[in-house]
């Protein structure tokens, strides 16, 4: 929350109105400036509940209606700014700036309470290069998924490579190949699969076969491109030994789209 700004998000105007001393708050907002979508179709606070956490309206036409005071923005006012400042604690400052901290990485959806802090420390590692525990990788990743896109999730996942020593972890690997194979990013993602080539390659046997699995995929995705029949057989060779390790689903569907672009 910005209270510098020119307007403010109901939404987050809605956790204020219920701490005390809000009385101030309510009559900032009441004869004040809110909008649904559309800034420039505005209408006049009539009235502020703070339990049923409503606004009534009048309209442009001279209509009044309620609505959640959620579902819009208010524009911002010195007396709204004072008292919005005023009900504020260090531990908003703390979530505000945690919220500056995701957006500059690229997380443009609201992150949850819980989900915050973890998501948080996953970035900051990021920028520090630093490798997470296992554990924490996944987590995440996971929340990198569920607010951002493949490039946050691969962005994430590069940074804590660059922290890793060598061979890097087997997961990792296999984490950043997904997000850059999903993000379009074929030409990056092929090299970090180089890794099953290598003899002490710090692969388990799971991850040596997701691996080559990925391998193969990212071969045919580039046989698509060009028909370049050599890329076929890498992708053939990625299969094969995938299934000597052990058969598998995922095995199963690199064969067999391997058979359809044969035929």
């Amino acid at each position: 929350m910005a209270i510098d700004d020119e307007d403010i998000s109901g939404e987050d105007i809605v956790p204020l109105l219920h701490r005390p001393n809000s009385q101030a708050l309510i009559e900032a907002l009441v004869h004040g400036t809110f909008y649904l979508d559309d800034p420039d179709d505005t209408a006049t606070i009539l009235r502020v509940d703070p339990h049923t956490r409503a606004v009534q309206l009048r309209l442009a036409s001279g209509r009044t209606r309620s609505v959640p005071l959620a579902s819009g923005y208010v524009l911002m006012t010195p007396a709204l700014a004072a008292a919005i400042a005023e009900l504020r604690t260090p531990a908003d400052a703390a979530r505000d700036k945690a919220e500056r901290a995701l957006i500059a990485f690229g997380f443009r959806a609201r992150v949850e309470e819980d989900d915050r802090l973890p998501l948080l420390a996953a970035v900051e590692a990021a920028q520090a290069y630093r490798l997470p525990w296992r554990e924490d990788r996944f987590e995440g990743l996971r929340l990198a998924r569920k607010y951002g896109t493949p490039r946050e999730e691969a962005r994430l996942a590069a940074a804590w490579l660059e922290g890793a020593g060598d061979p890097p972890p087997g997961d990792l690997v296999i984490a950043l190949v997904s997000a850059l194979r999903e993000s379009g990013r074929l030409v990056e993602a092929i090299p970090h699969t180089e890794l099953v080539t290598r003899k002490a390659s710090g692969l388990d046997k799971d991850e040596m076969r997701i691996l080559l699995i990925q391998r193969g995929n990212l071969w045919l995705d580039r046989y698509e491109l060009g028909r370049d029949t050599e890329l076929l057989e890498r992708a053939r060779q990625c299969a094969r030994r995938s299934w000597a390790i052990e058969p598998s689903e995922q095995g199963s569907a690199l064969y067999n789209r391997i058979r359809k672009l044969e035929d």
